[in-house]
């Protein structure tokens, strides 16, 4: 029986293997993301996580083949992946002094005529990242003058207004407090459950074990596990993939690991 377009994957990675500088970082990896369905990609530094992401955006180059909505992404153009794919790259650093309304209008360069003004469904998909992420009150304010936290929110709103089917996300939650993580993994979650496809690297184990449906690990640039939070994050895995002991600690009815110490090296 063929899959129905709901369960159909938007994205295929399959044996993918990257090589930067003459040194393997990815080796033969290999998985799909689904609508509606939140990924968290962890582990240790050095894993490949973000080589990974990269190559799924296009920016460098891969070998094996990666398939959007279907369609082998080297045979789109660059405007033609964007339109199915946003991303949302580590840190959150503007370097000019734009409105962070103007920086959320960034997301709809995709779909711009760059001879011609912002369409209607350009402002409805602006405003609708500005009221997703809840920057409203600071949305006229230059992005300069914002906190971290705040600058996050609008670096994801940018990413939002693409209203791509696709958000790849790396360490979205980086540098920021526990009330701003909580945030924007719950914007992220929410996402998902409008029908996108979300894959976030991330650190915080606690974090990707309360939020994600699934989640990959890799260790030394191959994926050796790719399973529901409690499975994937088992006390043993973590243990084996990031060399310390950990504890699991039910949070709101999700199996969370606790880190308790650092194995002897």
């Amino acid at each position: 029986m063929s899959d129905t377009p709901a369960k159909r994957p938007v994205l295929d990675a399959a044996s993918l293997s990257i090589a930067l500088g003459g040194r393997a970082i990815v080796s033969d990896v290999t998985f799909a993301l689904e609508r509606g369905s939140m990924t968290a990609l962890v582990g240790p530094n050095g894993a490949g996580k973000t080589t990974l992401l990269r190559a799924l955006v296009g920016l460098i180059a891969s070998q094996g083949e990666v398939r959007i909505e279907g369609c082998p992404a080297k045979a789109m153009s660059g405007r033609e992946r964007a339109r199915l794919l946003a991303y949302l790259p580590q840190g959150h650093a503007f370097n000019w002094p734009l409105a962070a309304a103007e920086i959320v209008a960034l997301g709809r360069h995709p779909h711009a005529d760059p001879f011609s003004p912002p369409t209607d469904a350009d402002r409805q998909a602006v405003a609708r990242a500005i009221a997703t992420t809840g920057i409203e009150d600071f949305a006229e304010r230059s992005v300069l003058t914002l906190s971290g936290g705040e600058r996050a929110r609008v670096a994801l709103a940018r990413a939002l207004a693409t209203e791509a089917p696709i958000l790849l996300a790396d360490e979205p939650t980086a540098s920021l407090d526990p009330r701003n993580q909580l945030m924007v993994m719950e914007q992220l979650r929410e996402t998902a459950q409008r029908g996108g496809a979300v894959l976030a690297v991330m650190h915080d184990l606690a974090l990707a074990a309360r939020f994600a449906d699934r989640v990959l690990v890799m260790a030394q640039g191959r994926l050796v596990a790719d399973a529901p939070p409690q499975e994937a994050l088992s006390t043993a895995r973590v243990g084996d993939v990031f060399g310390v002991d950990a504890i699991m600690v039910e949070v709101d009815g999700a199996q969370v690991p606790f880190m308790r110490a650092p194995r002897p090296a």
